[in-house]
C-alpha cells in the first residue's frame, strides 16, 4: 500500500474542489461572515459580506469542543427574515475553503484580514 509524504498530502490539500464547496456555498436568506467579537451565551458579533454588523447565535451542532469560533473565523450565516440584523452561524469554513472561496470571488481577500 503506498502511503503519501506529509508534504505530498499537503500539496493535495491546497484547495476545496467545485463538488465539496456545493453543500456549503450561500444560498439565498444566507451570507458569508467574519467573527469580530464572542458576546457570551452562544453570540458573536460577525461582520457580514452584505456590509451588515450582526448578533449571532452559534447553532447548536457547532456548540461544543469540535469546533471553536474564535474572532477572525469566516462562518457562514443564516440571517432571520423577521430581525435582518440578527441571524444563526450555520457553519465554520477551513481554511481550504476558505481560498475557495477567495479564488472564486465569494469574498475578498483584503475583507477577510481587517
Amino acid at each position: 500500500m503506498f502511503i503519501a509524504s506529509s508534504k505530498e498530502r499537503k500539496n493535495e490539500a491546497e484547495t476545496a474542489t467545485d463538488k465539496e464547496m456545493e453543500e456549503v456555498l450561500p444560498s439565498p436568506g444566507e451570507c458569508v461572515g467574519v467573527v469580530l467579537e464572542p458576546l457570551g451565551a452562544g453570540r458573536m458579533r460577525v461582520q457580514c459580506a452584505d456590509g451588515v454588523i450582526r448578533v449571532c447565535r452559534i447553532r447548536g451542532k457547532l456548540r461544543g469542543k469540535r469546533s471553536w469560533l474564535k474572532p477572525g473565523d469566516v462562518v457562514l450565516v443564516s440571517v432571520w427574515e423577521f430581525q435582518p440584523r440578527k441571524g444563526d452561524i450555520v457553519l465554520k469554513y477551513d481554511a481550504k475553503q476558505v481560498r475557495w472561496l477567495i479564488k472564486h470571488g465569494y469574498i475578498d481577500e483584503s475583507w477577510i484580514a481587517e
